[in-house]
């Protein structure tokens, strides 16, 4: 039997070399959908990985509780309320809004400085940090202000998106980015300056509460969801579940674009094979003359539709992750200020593999079949 295999591989290989235009052809199709499904699912691996770590960073916190309506309207006091609970390590109020930049529209967050420093991993690309009360200044994300031509020392008018004339406001600094996940957020305020921003003088829009063991998270979000009915309390946990499903769905639909060009090469495979055996129908009746079975030309066929299967997985394995740095390139050259993360999971390559291999085996299977059941007498007449 393993000789019979080896034999057949070698058939099938001097049979692929022997028509190596349409073999290529059909090798690439392959390349293409397998290259695709890596590009795709890499780049959505990265980003997956990258929206956690970032919000692990950013939230600092096991439970955030926050105004049901999206308001700045949750009263600062309540910082004092959750602190005397037990099992509460820290709790730390900021106000997340949306401001206008001209007519661009930028996350804005206002917190105070010592707690950001705590919360937060800050990588300060230009300039220097907010100081506590400090009311006429702003950090913005690197890439933000790349993108509306911000620098240090610029002045700004941040407006709210629920109108009126705005505040002026001087740039003392750029951030590279927000924890591992370089994330660049909009723009930084201090919590006094984002009060008068919105001219919600002592209230805030969340609450970030930090927990002494991660482990009272559950029963910690009972007790706020009884003390604040009011309120919106969600777990850490909680949220990164719908971030994870919100993924899901992206990868869902990559998918769909990847099994697309998969369905191409798929088809590029039965055609190579229904070809060989049209082409090779009297050395199939020689070899049923000489004694040759059925699954011995199955598996004659099936070994050449196995090797442009692997030849194409591994090439497009290999061209899939080379696409990602090609997509980083083109991003970075046509000015836009957006990280592709790069994180190679060996599970994307292995399974794009193993589905390489499964597309020639199932698209082969029917061509195969059928030289297989080829009868012999009809086999030599042929011509």
């Amino acid at each position: 039997m393993p000789r019979t295999s080896i034999v057949a591989l070698k058939i099938a290989y001097r049979s692929i070399t022997r028509r190596k235009f349409r073999s290529a052809l059909t090798i690439l199709g392959v390349i293409i959908g397998i290259s695709t499904i890596v590009s795709l699912m890499t780049i959505a691996y990265g980003m997956r990985t990258q929206v956690k770590n970032t919000l692990n960073e950013m939230l600092g916190a096991g439970i955030i509780v926050s105004s049901r309506t999206s308001g700045v309207d949750i009263p600062e006091y309540v910082k004092d309320i959750i602190l005397n609970v037990s099992g509460v390590k820290d709790a730390v109020p900021v106000i997340t809004t949306m401001a206008n930049v001209g007519n661009q529209p930028v996350l804005t967050i206002g917190i105070n400085p010592k707690d950001a420093t705590r919360l937060y991993r800050v990588s300060l690309a230009e300039g220097r940090l907010l100081n506590q009360g400090e009311k006429d200044s702003v950090i913005f994300g690197a890439s933000t202000a790349a993108t509306l031509g911000i620098q240090v020392n610029d002045t700004v008018t941040l407006s709210t998106q629920m109108g009126g004339v705005g505040k002026k406001f001087r740039v003392v600094g750029l951030l590279r980015a927000i924890g591992t996940g370089e994330l660049s957020i909009g723009c930084f305020l201090t919590l006094d300056a984002a009060q008068e921003l919105v001219n919600r003088k002592g209230y805030v829009s969340d609450i970030l509460v930090i927990l002494d063991d991660p482990n009272l998270g559950e029963e910690l979000e009972r007790t706020f969801r009884t003390m604040f009915e009011d309120a919106s309390v969600v777990r850490q946990e909680e949220l990164m579940r719908q971030i994870d499903r919100i993924m899901n769905i992206i990868n869902g639909v990559l998918l769909a674009l990847g099994a697309v060009s998969l369905a191409v090469g798929a088809l590029g495979i039965l055609n190579t094979v229904m070809m060989s055996v049209h082409e090779r129908r009297r050395e199939i009746g020689m070899l049923k003359a000489v004694g040759a079975e059925r699954w011995h030309i199955l598996s004659l066929f099936l070994s050449e539709a196995l090797i442009i299967s692997i030849i194409g997985g591994l090439i497009g394995c290999g061209l899939g992750l080379t696409s990602v740095y090609l997509i980083q390139w083109l991003v970075s050259m046509i000015g836009l200020n957006l990280t592709i993360p790069l994180l190679i999971a060996p599970d994307i390559l292995i399974g794009a593999f193993l589905v390489a291999i499964s597309i020639g085996l199932i698209a082969g299977l029917y061509p195969s079949w059928k030289a297989a059941n080829v009868p012999p007498v009809e086999a030599l007449r042929y011509e």
